[in-house]
């Protein structure tokens, strides 16, 4: 488990970097994007989600995202999106760990999911982990706190890298 901490911190320089560069560089993506339509082509894939392209918000019924936007709104749309999903493609593929062949070795601290806490062995015996907390905050904020790796494989191929610590408000 220490390999697997110490691999996570050495990544963690790389994923800010990574995360950095894609809130600098949402509004070209995106412009591009107008152009190309909403699967950024290839390598720029990686600054943002591979599990859905730069209109999921409206699949995922992500509220605010409409599906009749065209011009500057869609430009500002598909920028939110990159911004809300920074890098994704990178914590995925560079800095991911392999789905295939993982198995759970620890279950959830608890059932609520309030705290869960996994860890994970790929296929070749390397451990990894995940840590999802929502720490209740005042009235109907909350914080979220996501480290590790996460444990689903959102684009079916790896469990992406993920350091997120952010205010959230409850539905």
């Amino acid at each position: 488990m220490i390999r697997a901490i110490v691999r996570y911190m050495a990544y963690l320089p790389i994923n800010i970097l990574l995360v950095f560069l894609s809130y600098i560089l949402s509004p070209a993506l995106a412009a591009l994007s107008l152009l190309t339509g909403p699967v950024l082509p290839g390598i720029l894939r990686l600054f943002s989600t591979l599990d859905a392209n730069l209109d999921g918000g409206i699949r995922q019924g992500v509220k605010g995202y409409c599906a009749d936007l065209t011009g500057w709104r869609l430009w500002w749309q598909r920028t939110c999106w990159i911004c809300r999903n920074p890098a994704h493609g990178w914590q995925s593929r560079l800095l991911g760990m392999p789905a295939a062949g993982t198995i759970i070795v620890e279950q959830p601290i608890s059932q609520t999911p309030k705290n869960q806490w996994y860890v994970m062995e790929t296929a070749n015996g390397v451990r990894f982990f995940c840590f999802k907390r929502d720490q209740p905050l005042i009235g109907s904020f909350y914080l979220k706190i996501w480290l590790g790796w996460v444990n689903k494989p959102y684009d079916g191929r790896n469990h992406h890298y993920t350091f997120q610590i952010a205010p959230k408000r409850r539905a």
